[in-house]
């Protein structure tokens, strides 16, 4: 969620004393908020950095009183629709939503995502986060709806085909799972949540060809993840793609020696190909 969320303020010049690090960054802002604490951008800042470094929290509760010392009150009043907020505040409210997820505040997180997409209606982001939380929750119909919107209102919205592929995952309709993260993969190839969930579904319905190019290409970008190694090992070793399987199985074993079921398959792999050569 938290590249979704990153939209929520414009990237400001800001001169920090110390580290070019998360920590020096924070630490500068949080000297400016000592002169001036109801700095709006500052807080806002403040509260992007917290998020980043895994302190929700702290996140919230900054980026609450950013939106406090704006417009941004009227927005979680019964009617937000009425607020002036701009684009950059509703992003403040998805920080604070996904603030509130991260730490399982359901409840608030889902009041922060009604108010973002009552501000930003054609904004796919809340609509992901609430289908998410619906998901989380066993309410898959409701799950579906979200990620539907989500969808249409930004095609190219990723994170809402992988949220229906899920959906379709759980009620165990592995076709329509199968299309929808294809078509995550097909807008993001380093979805890893995608690439998993259809190699999943691919064991199933016992179709490799898609995957494996996805594969491919992932781990052109990404060449020492040995999960993805191991996935497409296998897989070639269901192709019959003997030597491409050993050689994949041999990297992994090169990035982590002590990788049982790699070392377990290479020893099949071998097996299998001195039969051949026999």
């Amino acid at each position: 969620m938290a590249n979704r969320s990153q939209q929520a303020a414009s990237d400001n010049d800001w001169s920090y004393d110390g580290a070019d690090t998360p920590q020096g960054r924070l630490h500068a802002v949080q000297q400016q908020l000592l002169d001036d604490p109801s700095n709006l951008q500052a807080l806002t800042r403040a509260g992007m950095l917290l998020h980043d470094m895994g302190r929700f929290e702290e996140s919230a509760a900054h980026l609450a009183k950013a939106i406090s010392s704006s417009a941004g009150a009227a927005a979680l009043s019964d009617d937000p629709s009425g607020s002036d907020l701009t684009g950059s505040q509703c992003g403040v409210l998805m920080q604070m939503a996904d603030c509130y997820a991260e730490v399982s505040q359901t409840e608030l997180a889902q009041r922060h995502y009604h108010a973002a997409r009552a501000l930003c209606p054609a904004l796919a982001a809340p609509y992901v986060g609430l289908g998410t939380i619906a998901l989380q929750d066993g309410q898959l119909t409701q799950a579906a709806e979200f990620f539907k919107n989500a969808a249409e209102l930004q095609p190219d919205c990723g994170e809402a085909y992988s949220g229906l592929a899920i959906v379709h995952q759980e009620l165990e309709d592995h076709a329509a799972a199968f299309d929808m993260h294809l078509k995550c993969l097909e807008l993001d190839t380093d979805n890893l949540v995608a690439l998993l969930g259809l190699f999943q579904i691919s064991c199933r319905m016992g179709t490799f060809s898609k995957i494996i190019h996805f594969l491919e290409v992932y781990l052109k970008r990404n060449p020492t993840d040995t999960s993805v190694l191991f996935c497409l090992a296998t897989l070639y070793a269901r192709e019959d793609r003997l030597h491409d399987a050993r050689r994949v199985t041999m990297d992994i074993l090169s990035y982590e020696p002590e990788k049982e079921g790699a070392a377990k398959l290479l020893a099949q792999l071998n097996e299998t190909l001195a039969g051949v050569a026999n």
